[in-house]
């Protein structure tokens, strides 16, 4: 046991290091991949790695699948920025001792761009369009650990220009000795360069997070996200459940000093409530209603509603 702990701390040192390294290198490609999925794990800041408990360990953490103990599915739809809206799409189905699979959809709308030539004459207007799919895999290994995979295909498209590239995700959910305590670990988009003409690195991003369910009706969740092309940043959340009915999030994302670039002279920076979001949700009998709103200081806020059904 004493050896596996030593090989992981060996291991995310590594992959930290290398993280690093590669920092604030360039742009990354096909940056919708970075796009947060699933009402519930938004709520909680994005702090879900370690839980990965739902159908949204599609995108979170696909070891988490195997926790499922019947079909599900959500949807949500997304209010963005500058018109932009996104919807997303999950199914998963645990097939028994096989292990659990998933299927999920996310597709992003930019909305009406104005389009003119190189005098300033209009030609109407255009859209940027991206749409990705997902398949996902998570099986037990054992009683502490998990394992999970999920392949994704996508497009992106600007107006008559489009371009297609695939990628994967490999994450583990591991249990600890302390009851109601467990850790994940996710490598998300790892995949060829992607762009139109020139080729860019796909937005790599490496999460690791504890999830700790000791307490009754109450989830607390904390992850550490590195991307490849900047800082990392710390997430954290909780859950609370009323009666089984209705439910409570807060979350909170903070990236700051953590990244370099984050001060500048002369910009305007966002308030101390940017990166803070709050939800709540409705359960009835199998399905789910929820809400997310989100702060993002000098671009507003987002707001977010997603329906899901639960088969025990």
């Amino acid at each position: 046991m004493l050896k596996n702990y030593k090989f992981l701390l060996i291991f995310l040192t590594f992959l930290l290091v290398s993280f690093n390294l590669f920092s604030d290198q360039g742009t990354t490609a096909a940056v919708f991949l970075k796009l947060e999925q699933g009402v519930r794990p938004i709520s909680m800041g994005g702090a879900f790695a370690g839980a990965a408990d739902d159908v949204n360990a599609i995108m979170w953490n696909p070891a988490g699948l195997s926790q499922l103990s019947g079909f599900e599915a959500t949807f949500s739809h997304t209010i963005w920025f500058a018109d932009i809206f996104y919807d997303y799409l999950a199914l998963a189905y645990p097939a028994g001792e096989i292990g659990t699979f998933g299927l999920s959809v996310v597709y992003v709308n930019s909305g009406d761009i104005e389009k003119s030539d190189e005098l300033g004459n209009d030609l109407g207007s255009f859209s940027a369009n991206n749409i990705g799919g997902n398949i996902s895999y998570g099986t037990v290994i054992n009683k502490e650990l998990s394992l999970g995979l999920t392949v994704k295909i996508f497009n992106e498209s600007i107006d008559t220009e489009g371009a297609f590239g695939f990628a994967a995700d490999l994450g583990g959910i591991y249990k600890l000795p302390i009851n109601g305590l467990q850790m994940g670990i996710n490598i998300q988009n790892l995949g060829p360069k992607f762009g139109f003409g020139e080729a860019f690195l796909l937005p790599i991003m490496f999460r690791i997070g504890a999830s700790y369910t000791g307490i009754r009706n109450l989830m607390i969740n904390l992850d550490y996200v590195q991307p490849i092309e900047t800082y990392g940043m710390i997430a954290a959340g909780i859950e609370y459940w009323y009666r089984d009915l209705i439910v409570l999030r807060l979350g909170y994302q903070y990236q700051g000093m953590f990244d370099i670039n984050h001060y500048c002279e002369n910009v305007s920076e966002p308030s101390i409530l940017a990166g803070f979001v709050i939800g709540a949700g409705l359960k009835i009998d199998i399905y789910s209603i929820d809400y997310a709103y989100r702060k993002y200081g000098v671009l507003e806020s987002t707001h977010r509603i997603g329906l899901s059904v639960k088969f025990k």
